[in-house]
């Protein structure tokens, strides 16, 4: 019984943190801000979420969708420094809303060297809208350069040129109820001309800007219709309007929009228009039309120019919808086909999500890794090395774990701060300790508790696990964890240690006495009343934990000083106290174990039935049963059948139970004592059919082997199946050696009883001693039984040979059990005395 059993979790949050921020900045820079928006309100759902970087995040893609109010009152209800990234974003916010004053004072407040690269980008953004606001188009115009510059993808250059053009369509738009007149005539005298065209541009913004969207619609229409062959390039340009002056939606702007991307001739107005019609698409109907479209136009022959993107923008519909097979297979399509594209790292941010989904772990970590590398540095990079350890985490490579923790925490995100800093602190530990590394991990733990980032509480857990593990490497190990437990609880304990880790940690201590070598019970009794003081301020159900649990560590240390009686005391006293607690389970085991080393194998039998009978639904009741069975079976064979009966028991009672196939086993050699072959014979059989695919089922072969061997009187075909089995478990290179071993004798045996002796000689010469015993690389596989087989064959062998005449044979085998320093070595030493050979000196 111990409290707190493990605090080994299966990768912190931390993973799935990482895996929605990046899908979330994935789904905005594709332009599916209210996928963004739903992934950032999820991940902020996490208590131990990083809000500051979240928050900032779910107000970028409320921008984006246009929500600027909605925005405004997330960044409003904003907890933390107000730094340059949410001055940035207040700003934009501030400017969509046409708070001009607010906004110019926002972005003034912003620090560019405090900025991202991405965010630098939307600064010079904001400056060109300010800037376009008071009438400045040379500063305007060179902002918004400086804004596609610093753009760190094509996806991001995207998005800012698209904004360009909203910012052109609402500047050429005066609003001015007087000049449409004079546009009007502008674009009429000029019609079908180069003038003509940009005057309609201008006029058609202009209606658009006094509300009068229809009008402005119906003039690109027509403007469309009149232009001729050599004026083509205009055609873009029209649609682009069209589409966003009516809406990418439905109707006449989904439809120019869905022209421009597949019959345009400028790339450039082509991603604009396909960002355009994504966002409008993040919900059925409009969705599957997207994605029925952009299959249409992946399959085109020859090959569209943007078929790249359009494969991107697929797989992340599809994994969306959790098609991940579909998914991966378009992203897995981009990186075949176009192996240098400037989309791959978003490729293979797809891949990761759609491994991380379907719990590929390693495929996961992999992709993450290629990944990162595709990307610029930045703080999205940085968190998909967080998605990397936990990914290997979560595989169970965890030396590989362990590594990637180490390269995160050497350089962190930049917003990786707090709970979740420390949580992947503790997790650094936790990897190695799971890879079996102890001395790193406690190097590596000596090193974190000198960072103020790590909390008290992943601290003590990971000290915790971290012992728990030493404990486990015997009783060196527990030495090392004694040592670490009573440095951290002998001096000033972390006034930040909660009150139920620090008695578990208590527990553990006086635990620990009893491992090391010698075991020190004393202590342990001295430890047990420290840890009763520190129960005050424990929560009620840990108090109750641990205090039952400390009840059997204190009749432990009673047996240890040879004092049973206090030791008995103790256990029926807190199954009194504790009755429903794992500790009164424990009780009985304890109680248990000492009567079976006393040989009082009734008590025994008693109190293991009865942890079954209080106790069925808890993990050891089958067990208990299974131990049950083992006493009546010592007690001798008037208790076979009752042995068998607790078998039976189990099985009915446990179906599902790990122990199902050794209860079997067990109930068929019962059986075959009880004399019950047909009985017994039915047992194996089931085994043999229904645990096929376990390495021991060999062992349930070989016992229906001797099984058939045993009926083979009533019936010569059991004979034949017995020599089948056993033939086969022989040959068998995936079989334990010393199963091989034993069915050799036996097989050997079976041939010698049908009047085969000089076969039986064969097999038990060639096939067990040749062999298993002879040749060295077998022999140096043999476990405890086989060494036993070898030295009956040769016992075996000696005899025949010796009844046939053959003495030289004879004494030749017994010798060699001698010199082999096999057992039975009294019998042969008996038998070459009889024909005055004398020992070999050992």
């Amino acid at each position: 019984m111990v409290p707190l059993a493990s605090t080994t979790e299966a990768g912190s949050t931390s993973g799935i943190a990482a895996l929605t921020a990046s899908a979330a900045q994935r789904a905005h820079e594709l332009g599916f801000p209210v996928t963004a928006a739903e992934l950032y309100r999820v991940a902020l759902a996490d208590p131990g979420a990083d809000r500051a970087a979240l928050t900032l995040g779910l107000a970028t893609a409320l921008l984006d969708e246009g929500r600027a109010a909605e925005a405004e009152k997330v960044l409003n209800e904003f907890v933390g420094l107000r730094g340059s990234a949410w001055q940035l974003r207040a700003g934009l916010a501030a400017l969509a809303l046409r708070k001009m004053e607010a906004a110019g004072a926002a972005v003034a407040a912003v620090k560019e060297t405090e900025l991202t690269e991405v965010d630098r980008a939307w600064w010079f953004f904001a400056q060109a809208l300010l800037a376009g606001a008071a009438g400045d188009v040379k500063a305007t115009n060179k902002a918004f350069e400086q804004a596609q510059a610093a753009a760190g993808s094509d996806l991001v250059r995207t998005r800012f040129r698209l904004e360009e053009e909203w910012s052109l369509l609402r500047r050429s738009g005066s609003g001015n109820e007087a000049q449409l007149a004079e546009q009007r005539l502008a674009m009429e005298r000029s019609a079908g001309q180069a003038l003509g065209f940009l005057a309609a541009r201008g006029y058609a913004a202009n209606l658009n800007a006094l509300g009068r969207k229809a009008q402005a619609i119906e003039v690109i229409k027509q403007q469309l219709l009149i232009l001729p062959r050599d004026e083509r390039q205009y055609s873009d340009d029209f649609r682009l309007w069209l589409g966003l002056i009516a809406g990418a939606g439905e109707g006449e702007g989904r439809v120019a929009l869905s022209e421009l991307v597949a019959t345009g001739k400028d790339p450039v107005r082509q991603r604009m228009a396909l960002r355009l019609l994504a966002q409008a698409s993040e919900k059925n109907p409009a969705r599957g039309q997207l994605r029925a479209e952009l299959g249409r136009l992946i399959a085109l022959v020859p090959a569209h120019p943007l078929q790249e993107d359009f494969y991107l923008y697929r797989a992340s519909l599809l994994l969306g919808d959790k098609s991940y097979a579909a998914a991966e297979n378009d992203a897995r399509a981009l990186l075949e086909k176009f192996p240098g594209s400037g989309l791959k790292a978003e490729a293979l941010a797809v891949l990761t999500g759609a491994a991380w989904e379907q719990r590929r772990y390693r495929l996961a970590a992999d992709s993450a890794t290629r990944a990162a590398a595709a990307m610029a540095a930045g703080t999205r990079r940085a968190e998909l090395g967080v998605l990397v350890a936990e990914a290997w985490f979560r595989a169970q490579d965890f030396r590989s774990a362990a590594d990637a923790y180490a390269a995160v925490l050497r350089d962190p995100p930049a917003n990786l701060t707090g709970v979740r800093l420390s949580e992947l602190k503790f997790q650094r530990v936790q990897a190695e300790i799971e890879a079996g590394a102890l001395d790193a991990a406690s190097t590596a733990l000596d090193g974190l508790v000198r960072e103020p980032e790590f909390r008290a509480e992943e601290r003590w857990k990971a000290e915790w696990n971290l012992a728990r593990a030493l404990q486990a490497r015997g009783a060196g190990g527990a030495a090392a964890a004694f040592e670490r437990v009573e440095r951290l609880l002998g001096g000033e304990v972390d006034p930040g240690l909660s009150a139920d880790l620090r008695a578990r940690l208590e527990w553990l201590r006086a635990r620990l006495t009893l491992d090391i070598s010698p075991p020190q019970p004393a202590k342990t009794l001295d430890y047990l009343v420290i840890l009763e003081k520190t129960l005050g301020g424990v929560s009620p159900a840990m108090g109750k934990e641990i205090a039952s649990s400390a009840a059997v560590v204190k009749a432990q240390a009673f047996f240890r000083q040879k004092n049973e009686a206090a030791a008995l005391e103790q256990l029926r006293k807190l199954r009194v106290e504790f009755p429903e607690s794992e500790a009164a389970v424990s009780s009985y085991l304890e109680e248990a174990d000492y009567y079976v080393k006393q040989f009082k194998l009734v008590e025994a039998q008693q109190l293991y039935t009865k942890l079954a009978d209080d106790f069925p639904k808890n993990i050891n009741a089958p067990y208990a049963l299974y131990f049950a069975a083992l006493q009546a079976e010592a007690r001798g064979e008037a208790n076979l059948a009752e042995a068998n009966r607790l078998i039976e028991d189990l099985v009915k009672r446990y179906p599902e139970s790990d122990l199902i196939f050794a209860a079997r086993l067990k109930q068929g050699h019962l059986l075959r004592k009880l004399n019950q072959f047909p009985q017994a014979q039915q047992a194996y059989e089931d085994l043999v059919n229904n645990f096929a695919a376990r390495p021991d089922v060999v062992l349930a072969q070989l016992a229906l082997a001797l099984t058939h061997n045993a009926q083979a009187a009533s019936d010569p075909a059991h004979q034949e199946s017995a020599l089948a089995l056993l033939e086969n478990l022989r040959d068998r290179v995936d079989a334990p050696v010393d199963v091989r071993v034993e069915a050799g004798f036996n097989l050997g045996a079976v041939l010698k009883q049908r009047g085969e002796a000089e076969k039986a000689a064969t097999v038990w010469w060639r096939d067990v001693v040749m062999a298993f015993l002879i040749e060295p690389k077998m022999r140096a596989q043999l476990g405890s039984k086989g060494p036993y087989w070898i030295a009956k064959t040769l016992l075996e062998f000696g005899a025949l040979r010796e009844r046939q005449g053959n003495l030289e044979e004879a004494k030749k085998a017994w010798l060699l059990l001698l010199k082999s320093g096999l057992p039975g070595a009294g019998q042969a030493t008996e038998k070459l005395a009889a024909y005055g050979v004398p020992a070999p000196a050992q």
